[in-house]
């Protein structure tokens, strides 16, 4: 017998003489009970008391005994470690979907204005310096007291209206909302800047042969118009452009999920294509209207002196261009998006927490191999209300101790206003503006929205061929 088996039988007679033991005792307790009441047991008690008693309590404490021992026994780990001689990417469609991870594209020109400045750096320095809202005398809010906007002055609203009525007599009529009539322009102040860059492109660049124009527009606007108001800005503005160069499209973006999805996407379409077309993308939108804010208002999301987590009503217009890096001194790196919902909206109250910003950014980092070191400034289109600085701040945490949260975080938001669905894409533009300034990487964050959460990285370099992030 060997010497391994020999503890094993020891605790085996150990097991059955403590069985014997106390099925004894049991019995010697129920035959002494039975004689002392002087009681003559029937067949079913004699199998009762002393079978099935004795057998319970031994079996009950049998099991007992293998649930402490399986308590106090160290956790085995559910998933083994994967062997050295198996690659986790040998699977194609697990590389293929790492690859497309690291795609980007080039951002070569970002234009925008709001109501706190006509261009990026305008919007950042008004950022910098406390510029916020005013009260709007011309919106006034229940009670007559005036609402507070980011309202652009100087659109020309006279010169949209005669331009519409030119093209199409009844155009301008059939849009009606005057928050509609703004968008139009704002696209009338935004898109000539952007298309003239494209312009230039095109005649200095002979590896650029062509132009798409993929025109966002917001909620609430009427999709049998987009025929008219595609034939509208063709005629206005399209017309130096050869029908053959060009190519124009109007999208609905429901809100900034499905903004930031077709950035997405059209990085994501652009990777391993030759770099011979440019692409701009164009936004506007207008929260300044009598019906907009009686719809914040309803819902108590206006913001009032009683409401400051209300949202206070701007507006916005951007024009970005995608595209070859020879159509820029610098062009900007920009990567895919890294998107998610939160399970709670920020606004439910309690505990504000920035875990899922967290990891959408570290997520980007890890997949660009860039450390949170290397980050100067993170551009977020947060507003005034303290759920989504404390979201952000929240966030950033300790990784990026090095960043000033005033001076390196600044949210766009905080000095234009409310511009859904467009916020992240003014963010965009800041953020371009910084990474261009710094010479350094930068973070862009989308977070207005009361689930939808996205991030993106900026960096002032070429693209290799392919469209193929280099190695950092």
């Amino acid at each position: 017998m060997s010497q391994r088996s020999s503890p094993m039988i020891v605790s085996a007679f150990k097991i059955i003489g403590a069985s014997l033991l106390a099925v004894a005792l049991i019995w010697a307790l129920v035959l002494g009970w039975w004689q002392g009441n002087d009681h003559t047991p029937s067949t079913t008690e004699l199998f009762l008391y002393l079978g099935a008693l004795p057998l319970a309590i031994v079996g009950g404490y049998a099991l007992l005994r293998g649930f402490i021992e399986h308590l106090k026994a160290p956790a085995v780990s559910q998933t083994s470690a994967p062997s050295d001689s198996v690659d986790p990417l040998a699977n194609g469609a697990t590389q293929t979907a790492e690859i497309e991870r690291g795609y980007t594209i080039n951002l070569v020109g970002a234009f925008a204005i709001s109501g706190s400045g006509d261009g990026p750096s305008d919007m950042l320095a008004a950022q910098a310096a406390g510029v916020r809202p005013t009260p709007d005398d011309s919106l006034l809010d229940d009670a007559g007291f005036p609402i507070f906007t980011a309202r652009i002055d100087a659109l020309d609203m006279e010169g949209i209206g005669e331009s519409l009525a030119q093209h199409d007599a009844s155009l301008n009529e059939d849009i009606g909302r005057s928050e509609h009539l703004r968008m139009l322009a704002l696209v009338d102040s935004i898109l000539p800047a952007g298309l003239a860059q494209a312009q230039e492109a095109l005649t200095q660049c002979p590896a650029i042969s062509r132009l798409n124009l993929v025109w966002l527009i917001p909620p609430g606007l009427d999709p049998t118009l987009f025929p008219r108001l595609q034939s509208w800005l063709e005629s206005h503005y399209l017309a130096a452009f050869e029908p053959a160069q060009r190519a124009l499209s109007l999208r609905a973006a429901s809100n900034e999920s499905d903004v930031m999805a077709h950035i997405d996407r059209m990085v994501l379409d652009a990777a391993g294509t030759s770099n011979d077309e440019l692409t701009i993308v164009l936004a506007a939108a207008s929260s300044i209207g009598s019906r907009t804010a009686a719809a914040w208002s309803g819902r108590q999301g206006l913001f009032s002196a009683d409401r400051q987590s209300g949202q206070i009503p701007g507006e916005c217009g951007v024009c970005l261009l995608f595209g070859h890096p020879d159509s820029a001194d610098t062009p900007v790196q920009l990567t895919r998006v890294s998107a998610a919902e939160r399970e709670k909206s920020v606004d439910a109250g309690g505990r504000i927490s920035g875990a899922l910003i967290e990891q959408l950014i570290a997520g980007l980092l890890a997949v660009h191999r860039i450390a949170p070191a290397d980050i100067k400034a993170v551009v977020s289109d947060a507003d005034h209300r303290q759920s989504r600085v404390g979201e952000l701040l929240d966030a950033l945490g300790e990784t990026f101790t090095e960043l000033d949260p005033l001076a390196d975080c600044p949210c766009i938001g905080a000095a234009c206003g409310a511009t859904p669905p467009f916020g992240a894409l003014l963010a965009l533009a800041c953020a371009h503006e910084h990474a261009l300034s710094l010479a350094q990487p930068v973070l862009c964050i989308s977070q207005q929205h009361p689930t939808a959460r996205s991030a993106v990285l900026l960096r002032p370099m070429p693209l290799v061929a392919g469209g193929m992030p280099p190695a950092v």
